[in-house]
């Protein structure tokens, strides 16, 4: 009996503001679009699923003779495309991505990084791991992949990509690198303006110390403006009262109002 092919040790799997599969940095061309669509499906659930549960959500199909002779075809170009049988596994009728492919991704890198991080030795390494971690995180997971299912990965991996600005916007807030932390908070609220309110509150003290009340006004009046046309909200009256002071010229980041503790432990950066 012939051994299965190895996972060839050059693939991977950039999902994060694009989806595509390179080999030898040279993008993969499908057979067939239900091929894709199975190993993006498989890759936003890393624990498997069932033959089923995959028909229903990919495709919206009952688990039929015909819909399951579907799904074979589909993954045997799969497999084919991967170069390995064993690229996609099947353990009790739950179908999964191999391990080591599911490592050969973006998002493995993100939250290895955010893992990395959250047991640094000290806030030099914290910061490596956290750079490492953005580095790969440009843009959403999956773009135009529709579906429930994608939906609930993008949000996953959204939260994760937030976890790790602000985290990275506390090291320099706790230096006083207004500037760093200005950008690692306004790249925060760019990947989640429902972040809580409180960063969109640190966000318009540390513009107003940097760039300016101006700034740190219109970044207020953008924020309402989009709870209002996207939410049907209001700002907290903290935040209103924090506007109107920084309108009055008041700086608050150096009463320490919002400031990050010097010292302390940083937020929980697991998955």
């Amino acid at each position: 009996m012939t051994a299965p092919a190895p996972i060839p040790a050059t693939l991977y799997l950039r999902t994060l503001g694009d989806a595509v599969v390179t080999l030898e940095g040279q993008p993969l061309t499908w057979p067939a679009h239900s091929a894709e669509e199975l190993l993006w499906y498989l890759h936003a659930h890393e624990g498997g699923a069932y033959r089923a549960d995959i028909l229903a959500e990919l495709w919206g199909l009952e688990d039929t003779p015909a819909a399951a002779n579907r799904f074979r075809v589909a993954l045997c170009r799969l497999r084919a495309t991967l170069g390995s049988t064993d690229a996609v596994t099947e353990v009790r009728g739950r179908y999964a991505l191999h391990p080591a492919l599911l490592a050969r991704s973006d998002t493995a890198a993100l939250h290895a990084g955010l893992h990395d991080a959250r047991f640094a030795r000290d806030d030099a390494e914290r910061e490596e791991a956290l750079r490492r971690a953005l580095a790969v995180a440009d843009g959403e997971y999956l773009p135009g992949v529709r579906g429930e299912w994608a939906d609930a990965a993008r949000a996953h991996h959204r939260a994760a990509r937030v976890r790790a600005y602000v985290a990275l916007a506390m090291l320099h807030c706790a230096r006083r690198e207004c500037p760093l932390a200005a950008l690692a908070l306004t790249r925060a609220v760019e990947c989640d303006p429902l972040i809580g309110e409180d960063h969109h509150q640190r966000l318009m003290t540390c513009l107003a110390a940097t760039r300016g009340k101006y700034e740190a006004v219109e970044h207020y009046r953008r924020y309402c403006r989009y709870l209002r046309e996207e939410v049907g909200d209001t700002p907290m009256s903290e935040t209103a009262h924090l506007a109107e002071r920084i309108k009055q010229g008041e700086v608050p980041c150096a009463d320490a109002v919002l400031a990050a503790p010097a010292t302390g432990p940083l937020p929980f950066l697991g998955r």
